[in-house]
């Protein structure tokens, strides 16, 4: 009889929630002697698991990013001249993503985006203008440890080297694998991508039609944080470029280097440095250096400023040289560090191989809760000798400043107003080899950034 009732009561309390009547029914069992007190406690783990299991262990998040932003161009990013005359367009994203959560064992990331001109296409057109933004899959092989594998962003540091490049309106991604570890003080991520045209039978010739891109990529970026004052990183990276006489050998350029932040209270210190060295995506040995100081103070009204450098190595032209000294920062973002104006983003072309000092202050004040001032300072001089008709130029490129008024009404929509000028010299002139220095430079935005939450749920 016991252990009919036994049976019983195995095959009914499964279906019965570990509320305080089935406590109740264990008590009972265990008073009558029907059941163990060991068998009760573990019923009453194992009930307590199984409900633990139960919770929601899948997650999907839907978002959703509308960018429009119209701007007044009248020396962005290139010098004016006697008979250019000013640009206004407006230009926008719009992009959804969606994120899905499997309990610990995989997350998965979609985005795709549109990217237009105000009047760039015929409306009347079927042709076709999404493009997938992110599309990749990360399995967790333990709670530290994951891979990201497909196309995702790699951003790093302060993202002088790797940048989501969110300024600009299609943003910036790798097809790649990503190893990553977080232990909580430590951080990791190895990443590496290998670049085709196609598919193909035979032979690893990559020739993209219209752009250029790194065939190899390998980067490894590792930030420990020992104390809340002091962080240390290290950004070590070698991509690689295919040789134009033979399409199965590359020219690999290594760039090491970190940087080391003290931030103690009001003030907070760093300084970055980076080698690069092996070869050219041209195949030119290389040996070039980047430097960046670094001094923020944060006073008690919110008054934030910051000074501090940009140094990258450069070659000039006094004398041929067999090696190039113009350090490139691979893939991050300029727009944040050298001006919003965007005329010195392209090394080295933008400074003709002379390298660049960039000494700047930004100064950044919260006017309510809801509005934020900004205001940058840059001066551009070249780091190395330049000359033009046998005469060297005065290595002063000239004066920006960059003016940003921003207002958040909500959490999910922010309103940028941006004004810039720059007082360019004869020098930044010769080096851009375009443009007239007679005319000082003005650019003008009015963006908005619209970013709500379409869906987030929780379910089995």
């Amino acid at each position: 009889m016991k252990y009919s009732f036994l049976s019983l009561v195995f095959a009914v309390l499964p279906l019965i929630s570990m509320s305080q009547s089935a406590n109740d029914i264990l008590n009972v069992l265990v008073e009558q002697k029907y059941v163990k007190q060991e068998i009760a406690d573990s019923l009453r783990a194992e009930f307590a698991i199984k409900q633990q299991a139960a919770l929601s262990d899948k997650k999907l998040r839907i978002d959703a990013e509308f960018r429009p932003r119209a701007e007044y161009r009248n020396g962005y990013q290139q010098l004016r001249n006697d008979t250019s005359t000013a640009a206004f367009f407006v230009g926008q994203r719009f992009r959804i993503s969606a994120n899905y959560v499997f309990d610990n064992r995989f997350v998965m990331q979609f985005s795709v985006q549109d990217l237009r001109v105000w009047g760039q296409q015929d409306p009347r057109s079927t042709a076709a203008t999404l493009q997938i933004f992110e599309g990749w899959v990360e399995p967790i092989i333990t709670n530290k440890f994951s891979v990201r594998i497909g196309r995702q962003r790699l951003v790093y540091d302060n993202q002088r080297l790797f940048s989501e490049n969110d300024w600009r309106i299609n943003a910036a991604v790798h097809d790649a694998v990503n190893f990553r570890l977080n232990t909580g003080k430590v951080t990791s991520e190895l990443a590496l991508a290998f670049n085709q045209s196609s598919d193909k039978y035979f032979g690893t010739d990559y020739s993209p039609s219209g752009f250029t891109n790194y065939k190899f990529l390998a980067v490894n970026y590792l930030r420990y944080k020992p104390s809340n004052l002091l962080t240390l990183t290290a950004l070590n990276s070698t991509d690689a470029f295919q040789k134009a006489s033979d399409p199965e050998k590359m020219n690999f350029r290594y760039t090491l280097g970190g940087r080391i932040e003290v931030d103690y209270g009001r003030i907070y210190s760093t300084l970055a440095a980076w080698y690069q060295g092996g070869k050219n995506p041209t195949g030119k040995d290389l040996s070039a250096f980047y430097l960046q100081p670094e001094l923020r103070y944060t006073a008690s009204k919110g008054l934030v400023a910051r000074f501090g450098a940009e140094i990258f190595s450069g070659t000039g032209n006094g004398s041929p040289s067999p090696t190039d000294h113009s350090f490139v920062p691979l893939y991050g973002t300029a727009h944040r560090f050298n001006g919003s104006m965007d005329l010195i983003t392209k090394f080295p072309g933008d400074v003709s191989g002379a390298g660049l000092v960039n000494p700047y202050l930004f100064l950044t004040r919260p006017l309510s809760a809801k509005f934020d001032l900004r205001a940058d300072f840059h001066t551009f001089h070249l780091q190395r000798n330049y000359y033009s008709n046998d005469k060297k130029i005065d290595k002063y490129l000239g004066f920006e400043n960059d003016f940003l008024i921003t207002w958040k009404p909500n959490s999910i929509t922010k309103v940028d107003l941006g004004i810039s000028y720059m007082l360019p010299t004869e020098s930044f002139q010769i080096v851009k080899k375009s443009g007239n220095s007679e005319y000082n430079l003005t650019w003008i935005y009015l963006g908005l950034t619209f970013k709500p939450q379409l869906l987030g749920l929780n379910f089995k």
